[in-house]
């Protein structure tokens, strides 16, 4: 058995990159019709692991009008700064095509978005010159399946200015292989309100139109019927954003890394409050709640 960033990986199962280029970012949309005919196991099969599936996109620009979109859909006031959330969705095009490859052992519907991470290196003002690159590569057996990291680098000028990690997990029959984690233990954080909004029935659609994530879970409730979910339930990044942008909004923070775990979904519509608390390391703690039976959707930690 061999390792490679911390990720199990059998040695009999070790193949040769896929390496995929691209002038500028690919469309989402074709995408989401491609997965309608994926075949591909919805779990990780005995065995298997993902090979390393790098992909770059040779020059990255978004327009100002879809910038400011973002920034209406999230709560982010109007500014030439990029919120810190928001490269995540000019790379989605290049997520797309590496998790549609043949050489992803699962399909993508069903991979449950569990855990992300955000650090900006240098306060973009725009995009000029930037590239992004992207990998995947290995597993990590957990109790619930295997859990893949998706890694993604904006460079400027050759130097990241802006790197992310996205943790998805396909469910598997599987058990206590190596390189399960430990559970994690609560933090001592003694949380107030601070934030307080409705996310109304349409803002899975509201997010999609600015985002091109057309996920049907997201979108209506009789599209979100088929995969189990009684409601639209709203986008992760959709939530993680929202939260930043009222942490900005009420403590004046400058977020230079963010990290959250996704605990449940949002089904839609939802009252959602936001807690904050001074967390360890100088780091402020936040969860987002439901305004009425308190359950938890998000846990997260932020820093200047």
């Amino acid at each position: 058995m061999s390792t490679r960033c911390g990720l199990w990986v059998p040695d009999t199962l070790i193949r040769q990159p896929v390496e995929l280029q691209f002038r500028r970012p690919p469309s989402v949309i074709p995408g989401f019709l491609k997965t309608l005919l994926d075949r591909r196991p919805g779990r990780l099969e005995e065995g298997l692991t993902c090979p390393r599936i790098e992909g770059t996109v040779e020059r990255l620009a978004w327009t100002a009008a879809s910038l400011r979109r973002y920034s209406q859909v999230c709560g982010f006031p109007a500014s030439d700064a990029l919120p810190l959330p928001f490269p995540h969705i000019a790379a989605a095009g290049l997520h797309m095509q590496m998790l549609l490859h043949p050489e992803f052992p699962v399909r993508l519907p069903g991979l449950i978005h569990v855990w992300h991470r955000i650090q900006n290196i240098v306060s973009l003002q725009g995009n000029d010159g930037l590239t992004i690159s992207a990998w995947i590569d290995g597993h990590e057996d957990v109790d619930s399946g295997a859990q893949f990291c998706l890694h993604t680098e904006l460079r400027q000028g050759g130097e990241p200015v802006w790197q992310e990690q996205t943790g998805f997990l396909a469910r598997s029959a599987r058990r206590g292989r190596p390189g399960r984690r430990p559970a994690e233990k609560p933090d001592d954080v003694e949380y107030d309100r601070v934030g307080h909004w409705r996310a109304d029935a349409d803002i899975g659609r509201r997010y999609a139109r600015v985002s091109r994530d057309y996920n049907p879970i997201h979108l209506s409730a009789r599209t979100a019927r088929p995969f189990g979910f009684p409601a639209a339930i709203a986008h992760g990044m959709w939530s993680l954003a929202r939260c930043v942008a009222e942490l900005q909004s009420q403590t004046a923070l400058d977020p230079g890394q963010v990290d959250v775990r996704f605990r449940r979904p949002v089904l839609l519509p939802a009252e959602l409050v936001l807690e904050a608390g001074q967390g360890g390391a100088g780091q402020l703690a936040f969860r987002l709640i439901d305004g009425v039976s308190s359950a938890v959707y998000l846990e997260g930690k932020i820093s200047g």
